[in-house]
């Protein structure tokens, strides 16, 4: 009965590209694949790099059917591959300027690495939990449109995402089995998720007509959460225990958009737009100690240690008003000039309030809980006014210049307070106001000196400054005064980039860029002199060619350079904080005969920038070098039927791991293919 009722739902499903038409073609692709590693070495490691199930999958990678005719068009898409937990299917069905119905539902796994840290001078490391983590992704949508006689388009849309499982966390437990080095926070955690998003909107647009176009739309989402983030602290010690922090969460986001366009002449175009967003949230979750994860709150609990904070019973309120309001222009005063202009003004207001029961350990040897009833809130309002022009011109041949000017402003306050509800102690009462302002300026040239070679050049200053002003503190002389202390904290950026697109000789392109940029952040505490308190420079060049020497081969390849570094009066401690990398790519493709083709690609990725300070601080950078080749043969039997084999090779070093995280796997891939 199972079978008869599969069989009626694809026929039923398959029915419209079936239907007889005089004109309409029927056309599709059929395509089943299966593939595996052999693999040596860290399989978590592995699949989140690759994307891939190790032990292998197989299945309908593709089933696409489409008819088309003059006045309809009909599509049925589907995928089934179960072992890489991989499925699709969805359906359309659309009459020109009348209609449309599209339906569909898709999974997909996404894999992380579990891996925590590791403590290179003893090779310290701790596996407390399988480190092969996913998450499964699912959409569910249905969205159905019709067009008015005057082309005027009605269209709503449900929209349902979800996803579920586990993945990594570096918000790691801490260890004392690292001798005497004390303590050192390298035991892995991870996340539990179980989300769910409703998404409806209901869209009406109007761009048949040349001159006017508009359109508006009423968007409502509702998010529910249940997400649980599991540590261990101390394993394989007396003092080991367990802290699950989780939030049960809910919110809804209604959004309302609308914009308008009208070419007033042929030399002037004007558009504005609205937004308005409104957020209402449900917080509720909590942070508890225990001897096995997910545990219910016991005061009492074993191996408890002083200052194991958490809470419980949170909840409480979140909510968030904004309106986004916008002016552009676009004129043309002369032949080969134009402006654009805008203009865009935000306001925003946002509250939170919640209570909760915060938990506490007092010292030794009684060790003794500690309960307080807090009750937390916080006001924050911003008010943001910015602008932007652009003046381009194209009348020198050869040549096109801009520039292009822009800048923000805005002003707010923010205001937080803590309250022990047991004590009618306000422990945290602060009002800060702050100001932002923002310019950036940009100059681009462009040559074309002759055909088939281009240069590009554009420069551009970018500064943002930050202003608070702490109008009512009184934690003063208290340890998280953070961020009241700050006065004022400056960014500036200057950037130079070149790009040249040349054509030597045919079947040869060249494209080169470079970027220099150099950024500095400048902060000044209350009651001290202003410091730079960070310096960045940063070179990157990249260089791309494709090459075809004849009609049956092809070589495209990719090489890119990375030099970008970040310097703070910590040097000493910190020493520099580069983040430098090499990545390279090669692909070539060869036509061996009439029916068979070969492809080779390679990719390799290179950072060399760890430095272990495990003695004494904690490691900065990251060491690593990944290399990846694959060569794939496809063979056309028929004008229908095509085979597909590919053997690849991945491999992995990882510096930063010591290792651990290393692997050689070897790919192999196999695919038939059928199109109608």
């Amino acid at each position: 009965m199972n079978c008869l009722r599969l069989l009626l739902l694809r026929a039923a499903l398959l029915a419209p590209a079936l239907l007889p038409a005089q004109t309409a073609t029927v056309s599709g692709t059929l395509s089943a694949g299966i593939g595996g590693a052999l693999l040596k070495g860290d399989r978590p490691a592995f699949q989140e790099l690759v994307q891939q199930r190790k032990t292998g999958a197989g299945g309908i990678e593709e089933l696409r059917v489409t008819r088309e005719a003059p006045d309809s068009l009909f599509r049925f898409d589907a995928t089934l591959v179960p072992g890489d937990d991989r499925y699709r299917l969805a359906l359309r069905q659309e009459r020109t300027g009348r209609f449309y119905v599209d339906a569909g539902v898709e999974r997909f796994r996404v894999w992380y690495d579990g891996s925590g840290g590791v403590f290179l001078p003893l090779g310290t490391s701790f596996v407390v939990f399988n480190e092969e983590l996913s998450l499964t992704r699912r959409k569910v949508w249905a969205e159905v449109g019709a067009w008015t006689p005057d082309q005027t388009l009605f269209a709503f849309r449900w929209e349902r995402r979800m996803r579920d499982g586990t993945k990594s966390s570096t918000h790691w437990g801490d260890s004392n089995l690292v001798g005497t080095f004390g303590t050192r926070s390298i035991v892995p955690s991870f996340y539990e998720l179980d989300e769910a998003t409703d998404d409806y909107s209901l869209t009406v647009r109007q761009d048949a007509r040349d001159d006017v176009r508009w359109g508006a739309r009423l968007r409502y989402t509702e998010t529910s959460l249940h997400n649980r983030r599991h540590e261990r602290r101390r394993p394989f010690e007396t003092a080991d225990r367990s802290v699950t922090q989780k939030d049960e969460s809910s919110n809804d986001l209604f959004t309302a958009t609308a914009s308008y366009e009208r070419r007033l002449s042929e030399q002037l175009t004007v558009t504005a737009g609205a937004l308005r967003t409104t957020f209402d949230g449900i917080l509720a979750g909590s942070r508890i100690y225990g001897q096995t994860l997910d545990p219910v709150y016991d005061p009492a609990y074993l191996r408890r240690q002083q200052r194991d904070e958490g809470y419980t019973g949170l909840h409480g309120t979140a909510d968030l008003r904004q309106t986004v309001l916008t002016a552009n222009a676009v004129y043309l005063p002369a032949p080969h000039w134009s402006v654009r202009t805008s203009l865009r003004f935000e306001n925003t207001h946002q509250a939170t309030l919640a209570e909760f029961v915060e938990t506490n350990i007092g010292a030794g040897p009684a060790f003794a809980a500690i309960l307080e009833d807090v009750e937390g809130e916080h006001r924050k309002t911003w008010d943001e006014f910015g602008g932007a022009v652009e003046v381009r011109h194209t009348g020198r041949p050869g040549w096109i210049h801009s520039a292009k000017a822009e800048w923000i402003r805005g002003e707010g306050n923010h205001e937080e307070q803590r309250l022990l509800h047991h004590t009618g102690q306000l422990t945290i009462d602060r009002e800060m106001e702050y100001a932002r302002s923002s310019q950036r300026c940009a100059f681009t040239s462009t040559w074309f000196p002759r055909p088939g070679v281009t240069l590009a050049i554009q420069g551009y200053y970018k500064a943002n400054v930050n202003d608070y002003d702490a109008r009512r503190d009184n934690t003063v002389s208290a340890s998280d005064r953070y961020p009241a202390f700050i006065t004022d904290q400056d960014f500036e950026t200057y950037d130079l980039n070149v790009r040249l697109t040349w054509r030597p000789r045919p079947g040869l392109n060249l494209v080169t860029r470079y970027d220099h940029q150099q950024s500095r952040i400048r902060s000044q505490d209350a009651g001290l002199e202003p410091v730079n308190s960070a310096r960045g420079r940063a070179h990157v060049l990249s260089q791309s060619a494709t090459w075809s020497p004849a009609g049956r081969l092809y070589v495209t390849g990719n090489l890119n350079l990375t030099y970008d570094t970040l310097r703070t009066p910590t040097l000493q401690f910190a020493q520099y904080q580069d983040n430098n990398y090499v990545n390279a790519s090669l692909a070539c493709g060869y036509a061996a005969g009439k029916v068979d083709d070969l492809y080779l690609d390679w990719s390799w990725f290179r950072a060399d920038n760890f430095i272990d300070r495990s003695a004494t601080l904690i490691p900065f950078g990251v060491g690593q070098k990944t290399n990846q080749a694959s060569l794939t043969w496809m063979r056309k039997q028929t004008a229908h039927l095509i085979y597909t084999f590919k053997y690849g090779y991945v491999g992995n070093r990882d510096e930063t791991w010591a290792g651990l995280n290393d692997f050689d796997a070897h790919v192999l891939y196999a695919r038939v293919q059928y199109r109608f």
